[in-house]
């Protein structure tokens, strides 16, 4: 329930709240030096809430000094936990915009985590980043609906061929077609219908 009780809590307890993330011995060890020091630094109970009123870099730094807290984590509390506009880079967003041309297909995540920052909008980060973690979960990163999606889209406002537009269409609203496929999935997630 609280920080400090993870701190004091025997390890093996607290590794089974976090299993599904992975790698829970590892992280739980992290977890715990983190709050050592916040608590060596600040007194008890340990707590960063001090970072929320602190300039973006700040937070990077404080927060990067920290073994096992890395350039997504951080930018994961960023986005969040301090609401700020940032645009986390894990695997399934790296390699969808890698797929889709949008970073230099040598980039690292951090080259993709820099060049996506300055070019992805600030209002629609938190939106963007959150669909494509969705869509590389469900579909293994495969981009090739989104590049027909992207391609129709630019087809729809103002291709030349109206052809090609009209199949674009009826390939997206057949039975089993992508736009079925994604109700569907979204449908059994939340219950809700998304495609209109």
């Amino acid at each position: 329930p609280t920080w400090s009780s993870v701190r004091a809590a025997d390890p093996r307890k607290v590794e089974a709240a976090v299993k599904c993330g992975g790698l829970a011995e590892i992280k739980v060890a992290r977890i715990r030096a983190i709050l050592d020091t916040l608590v060596a630094e600040r007194g008890e109970p340990p707590c960063a809430e001090y970072l929320r009123d602190a300039p973006d870099e700040e937070v990077k730094r404080q927060l990067t000094r920290f073994k096992g807290v890395g350039p997504k984590t951080v930018s994961c509390v960023l986005m969040f936990c301090l609401l700020r506009p940032d645009f986390p880079v894990d695997t399934h967003v790296w390699k969808i915009a890698m797929s889709l041309g949008w970073i230099p297909k040598s980039a690292t995540r951090d080259q993709a985590y820099e060049h996506l920052n300055r070019r992805v909008p600030d209002g629609c980060k938190f939106d963007l980043h959150v669909l494509l973690v969705e869509h590389g979960k469900v579909y293994k990163n495969s981009a090739g609906w989104l590049k027909a999606a992207i391609r129709g889209q630019l087809l729809t406002e103002g291709g030349d061929d109206e052809r090609e537009r009209i199949a674009w269409i009826e390939e997206m609203e057949k039975p089993g077609g992508i736009k079925e496929e994604a109700e569907e999935h979204f449908r059994l997630k939340s219950g809700k219908s998304v495609c209109g």
